[in-house]
C-alpha cells in the first residue's frame, strides 16, 4: 500500500520547513503520486489566498468545502468503480476523503485563529510597520567625492597670495563652489584662524551660468571688512584664485544680500573679476625665497668666474638671451659685448679680441680677448668677500650715471661692492653687478655690469 503525504508534511513542505533531503523525497512523492498532488495543489492555493488577500471574507470557508465536495464526489464515483473491481479501491477512497476533511479542518481552525486576530487587534499592522528593523527599510544612498582643491591665502606681508594645496570631501548635493568658499572661511591652517574672508560672512546661494560663479554672501563681507585697498586686493585675488582653478569657472561675480554693489570699499565691484596670476606667489617664489636663490646664483656664478670655470657658467647663462658684459655702470645697449650660453664654454681659451666699449676718460675702445677682459673688468676684485652684498637696491657712485635698473626692468640686481682704501680717499673702491632674469620659473644670468670710480 502506498503511504501518502500528510497534510502536516505538505504544509512545513511549502513553508520551507523541511531538511534539503525531505524535500526532494517529498518532490519525488507528488510526481508519482496524483492523489496527494491534489491535496498538495488544495494547500497551496489557500496558502496563497491568506497570503495575498488584505482581508479574510465570509465566503472563505463556503469556498474551502466546495472544493472539499469536489474531492468528495469525485471520490464517491470512484468508490463505485472500484467495487467492481477491487475491495481495496474503496479503502483508498475513504483515506482520500479524510484527508480533505483534515485539510479543511487545519485551514479552517487557521482561518478561525486569523480572524479573531484581526478582531481583536486591529492595530497589530499597523504597528509591525512602525516597528521595522533597519535592514527591511531603505536607507538613502550618500555618495562623498574627495577631491584636491588650490586655494589662495595672502602671504604674511598680505602684498601677494600664496596656493595651499587642501584635500576634502564633497557629498552629493554639494557644490564644489561652496565647498571652496568654506575652505577659504577655515583659513591657510584649516582651524579658522587668520581667514581671510571676513568676520560672520555667510555664503547665501552660488549659481555657475556660462563660465561666471554668481557668488552671494551676506552684508557681513562688506561691513566686516577691515579696510585698506591692499587687504581688499588679497582678498577679492584669494576667493577669484581659488574659484577659478575650478575648470568650469573663469570669473566671478559678487553679490551682496542678492545685490550687485558699485564699490567694495575701494575697488570697483560691479563687474565679474577674473583670474589674476601676477599677485600669485609659490613658497618657492616669494620675495623671500627669490632673494634666497638670487644670492646663492650669484656667489656661484663669482665663484666660476673666480675659478675661470667657463663650463660651470654656462649653465648660469640666460638659454636665449645670452650674458651681456658693461665694463662700468652705465649699460650700453648697442656698444656692450653679449656672449651666448654655447660661445662662453670655450672663450676663455679664444684669442679673439673683442671692442668691449670705451675706456672712461679716454674714450679708446677696450679691446681685450675674453680673458683679459674677465681679469681687468670682471673678477678684479676678490668679489667672493665684498664688504658689502646688496640685494635690488640702487647705489649711484661716482660721475658715471647708473641705468641698470631701467634696462633690465623686471630682474634682479645683486651687487658686490668694495669700498676702497682711507690712503686713497676711497676713490679706488670697486663694485661688481650681476643681474638675473627669470625663464619658466629659473633664474638665469643675462647682465654683468663692472662699475669703478670714472673721470
Amino acid at each position: 500500500m502506498r503511504i501518502h503525504l500528510s497534510v502536516k508534511d505538505l504544509d512545513a513542505f511549502i513553508e520551507g520547513n523541511v531538511s534539503a533531503r525531505e524535500r526532494e523525497k517529498i518532490k519525488l512523492h507528488l510526481n508519482e503520486c496524483s492523489i496527494c498532488r491534489a491535496k498538495y495543489g488544495i494547500l497551496l492555493d489557500t496558502e496563497n489566498y491568506l497570503a495575498e488577500e488584505d482581508y479574510i471574507d465570509d465566503m472563505f470557508t463556503e469556498r474551502v468545502m466546495n472544493s472539499l465536495k469536489k474531492g468528495e464526489y469525485k471520490s464517491a464515483g470512484n468508490k463505485t468503480l472500484i467495487k467492481r473491481r477491487s475491495i481495496l479501491k474503496p479503502v483508498l477512497s475513504l483515506i482520500l476523503v479524510c484527508a480533505f476533511v483534515g485539510t479543511a479542518f487545519y485551514f479552517g481552525t487557521k482561518y478561525d485563529s486569523l480572524k479573531r486576530n484581526t478582531a481583536t487587534q486591529p492595530d497589530r499592522s499597523q504597528e509591525t510597520q512602525i516597528t521595522k528593523t533597519p535592514a527591511d527599510t531603505p536607507v538613502p544612498t550618500v555618495r562623498i567625492e574627495t577631491v584636491n582643491l588650490t586655494l589662495y591665502f595672502p602671504n604674511q606681508s598680505a602684498e601677494f597670495v600664496v596656493p595651499v594645496q587642501r584635500r576634502v570631501e564633497i557629498k552629493n548635493g554639494e557644490k564644489i563652489e561652496e565647498v571652496v568658499f568654506r575652505e577659504l572661511q577655515k583659513g591657510p591652517e584649516g582651524d579658522g584662524r587668520n581667514t581671510v574672508i571676513p568676520e560672520g560672512t555667510k555664503l547665501l546661494s552660488s549659481e555657475v551660468r556660462d563660465g561666471v560663479c554668481y557668488l552671494n554672501l551676506s552684508k557681513e563681507f562688506v561691513e566686516n571688512n577691515p579696510g585698506g585697498s591692499a587687504f581688499e586686493n588679497v582678498l577679492i585675488n584669494s576667493v577669484v584664485n581659488s574659484l577659478t582653478e575650478l575648470p568650469e569657472i573663469k570669473k566671478v561675480q559678487f553679490l551682496i544680500e542678492g545685490e550687485k554693489r558699485e564699490v567694495y570699499s575701494h575697488m570697483v565691484f560691479d563687474e565679474p573679476f577674473e583670474r589674476n596670476e601676477s599677485i600669485i606667489r609659490t613658497a618657492e617664489n616669494t620675495p623671500e625665497a627669490i632673494e634666497r636663490s638670487i644670492r646663492e646664483l650669484g656667489f656661484k656664478v663669482l665663484t666660476a668666474f673666480r675659478d675661470k670655470d667657463m663650463q660651470t657658467l654656462s649653465q648660469y647663462v640666460h638659454p636665449d638671451k645670452g650674458v651681456r658684459f658693461s665694463p662700468y655702470t652705465y649699460v650700453e645697449l648697442e656698444r656692450d659685448v653679449v656672449i651666448s650660453k654655447e660661445e662662453i664654454k670655450t672663450l676663455l681659451e679664444s684669442d679673439k679680441v673683442y671692442t668691449w666699449g670705451l675706456y672712461d676718460g679716454s674714450g679708446e675702445p677696450i679691446e681685450l680677448t675674453f680673458s683679459e677682459y674677465l681679469s681687468r673688468f670682471v673678477y678684479d676684485r676678490d668679489f667672493i668677500n665684498a664688504d658689502e652684498i646688496i640685494y635690488d637696491v640702487r647705489y649711484d657712485r661716482g660721475n658715471t650715471i647708473n641705468n641698470v635698473f631701467e634696462v633690465y626692468k623686471g630682474s634682479h640686481v645683486i651687487e658686490y661692492y668694495f669700498s676702497g682704501n682711507e690712503e686713497y680717499g676711497g676713490m679706488d673702491w670697486k663694485s661688481l653687478k650681476l643681474v638675473f632674469e627669470e625663464k619658466e620659473g629659473k633664474w638665469y644670468l643675462v647682465g654683468v655690469v663692472h662699475d669703478e670710480w670714472t673721470i
